[in-house]
């Protein structure tokens, strides 16, 4: 105690030291305690810059001893499963904090918003995020969502009412237009109060309503369920007596875990092969490009999109349209899809727009493209964070930049190392493309190290402290005191709420009635009463027993200290 926020200092400088492009960041208050930490690693900053499309943050999670919320940044990686992109741990949940971690969380990650972040319903979030990522598309929870929608409006308690039957054919409505009209139906129909929850969360819309996200690539993502399996996973790891150092550590060796897992995959997906259903050249292009895991999913899509049933509705050039479905279902949950295959490349866009928002073909365009006899998926259907390659293909989204001085930025470091990664990737089974690039990079370095010798020389001839100028870093003493022990937010014990149906079924349940004082709330095991007149009649018992030598107390006695006295050895063997 007293030495947790230097401990956890030094922790991160040795990471620094052993990776250099460890980043980490402390905050202090105004007497030197520490509020709030974020960390991470090289492995988490190259991944952000192949996954930053979709993120998921949530700080539920208080498994330390300080009890401060431990708020990773997670994502999906090519193979669907969670990758962390950071860390922090926070003294609280306040704007000005959110606000901070965000900004230390960008300025690690070369300046790159993300694209979709899911978050739950709190203000100070939604606020510091429209703040630092002002363009990154931010959606509430959907499970916290249900999960308020069934405490606020009562209706919706009774899944067979015929509010949750209207209420969820509005919400699962495809285009916004319709969802609009829909909603004043519902107000209409069911006079939804203009003050109550319902009505306040439709002005938030934009936030959980899936029509407003048909437009945006999310992985079929709309809950914080990643987020939470991340802390379930660290149970195995942490506990409440964890102290930070104890923390920082366990959490490196879980993140080890997933890490080899990820290899693992990425192992499977190059060395096996798929096992494929039919015989078309769409399955088998797929099996080629997608990992083993989203080739399961493409697989999904192909096998229903060969039992859909399509018709032609409208023609208007090279633009056709069509209504497609399963066969079992009825017309009016059939999808319309619009095939163009002009010379430009074959486009197809779909009403349920599974491509936009999942980043894979649905079995509807599926339907269509077996049916022109397509034998290759077009390329602007395959998404590369979804493929194979995926690792060693940099992110877009970041230019380089011309700078005015010599000095090579981290992001430009980042690419060196990813072409050459996917340089290693692409002359496998090519050994003449292999010899060109061996021997182009010995010219290379041999430059580099021509360079080097010419920078020593120059050194050389400088005075010493100039040298020791350029290297020698002096910083004022900070002294790093422990986080003080965070007050748990939650509900209040008086706060009114309704009732969910556990809570309610938990209620009526009978207590248990003891048979022997025929009190409620336990039975005669547990029976206090029971317990004291065992006790009694022990008692009595000792007590008429009082006088009677128990020779077995001498046994026990002799057995006990029989290796501790020599003397007390010779006394038994008298007695």
């Amino acid at each position: 105690m007293g030495k947790e926020g230097v401990l956890v200092a030094e922790y991160f400088q040795k990471k620094r030291s052993e990776d250099p492009n460890f980043q980490f960041a402390m905050e202090l208050d105004i007497n030197g305690n520490l509020r709030s930490m974020f960390w991470a690693d090289s492995w988490a900053r190259e991944a952000y810059l192949k996954f930053s499309d979709v993120i998921v943050f949530d700080v539920t999670y208080r498994t330390n001893m300080f009890k401060m919320s431990f708020a990773p940044f997670t994502g999906v990686n090519h193979h669907r499963q969670s990758t962390l992109f950071g860390c922090a741990l926070l003294v609280d949940e306040k704007e000005e904090t959110f606000t901070w971690l965000f900004q230390q969380w960008l300025q690690c990650l070369f300046g790159k918003a993300p694209g979709y972040i899911i978050i739950d319903m709190d203000g100070a979030m939604r606020n510091a995020i429209q703040t630092v990522f002002p363009d990154t598309r931010h959606r509430f929870c959907s499970w916290h969502i249900h999960k308020h929608l069934v405490e606020h409006v009562p209706a919706m308690r009774e899944t067979d009412s015929e509010f949750c039957k209207n209420y969820k054919k509005w919400f699962y409505t495809r285009q916004i237009h319709d969802s609009e009209l829909k909603w004043k139906e519902l107000v209409e129909k069911y006079k939804i109060n203009e003050n109550g929850w319902l009505a306040k969360m439709w002005e938030l819309r934009s936030h959980w309503v899936p029509a407003y996200f048909r437009d945006t690539f999310t992985a079929g993502m709309t809950s914080s369920g990643r987020s939470e399996s991340i802390n379930a996973f660290f149970d195995g790891y942490v506990n409440m007596n964890t102290t930070l150092k104890e923390f920082v550590d366990q959490y490196d060796r879980a993140l080890e875990f997933r890490r080899k897992a990820e290899s693992q995959e990425d192992f499977r997906s190059k060395t096996t092969k798929a096992v494929l259903m039919s015989r078309f050249k769409l399955e088998e292009e797929a099996s080629k490009c997608y990992t083993r895991t989203m080739f399961d999913r493409f697989q999904v899509e192909f096998k229903d999109s060969l039992d859909c049933w399509h018709e032609k509705t409208d023609k208007n050039g090279n633009t056709t349209e069509y209504v497609v479905g399963l066969s079992v279902d009825e017309k009016w949950k059939w999808c319309k899809v619009l095939y163009d295959d002009s010379e430009e490349g074959v486009k197809a866009t779909c009403e349920c727009a599974k491509c936009e928002i999942e980043g894979i073909l649905c079995k509807h365009i599926l339907r269509i493209m077996t049916k022109k006899q397509l034998s290759r998926i077009p390329q602007r259907y395959i998404l590369n964070r979804w493929t194979t390659g995926a690792r060693f293909v940099l992110g877009g989204g970041v230019s380089l930049g011309e700078e005015d001085s010599n000095e090579v930025t981290p992001y430009e470091t980042w690419c060196i190392i990813a072409r050459c990664q996917r340089l290693v990737h692409e002359f496998k089974g090519n050994r003449s493309l292999f010899k060109k690039v061996y021997e182009t990079l010995d010219v290379w370095l041999a430059e580099c190290e021509q360079a080097k010798r010419e920078t020593q020389v120059i050194l050389a001839n400088t005075t010493c402290s100039q040298v020791q100028s350029n290297f020698v870093r002096e910083s004022a003493g900070i002294c790093i005191h422990d986080p003080q022990v965070v007050k748990t937010k939650g509900r209040p014990k008086v706060a009114t709420h309704f009732k969910s149906p556990i809570e309610t079924s938990q209620a009526k349940t009978k207590k248990r009635k003891c048979k022997r004082c025929g009190e409620l709330g336990h039975n005669t095991r547990t029976c206090k009463k029971e317990l004291e007149m065992t006790l009694r009649d022990e008692d009595e018992e000792e007590e008429e027993e009082s006088d009677e030598i128990n020779v077995s107390h001498y046994f026990m006695a002799a057995r006990l200290h029989w290796k501790m006295s020599s003397e007390f050895r010779e006394q038994w063997v008298e007695l």
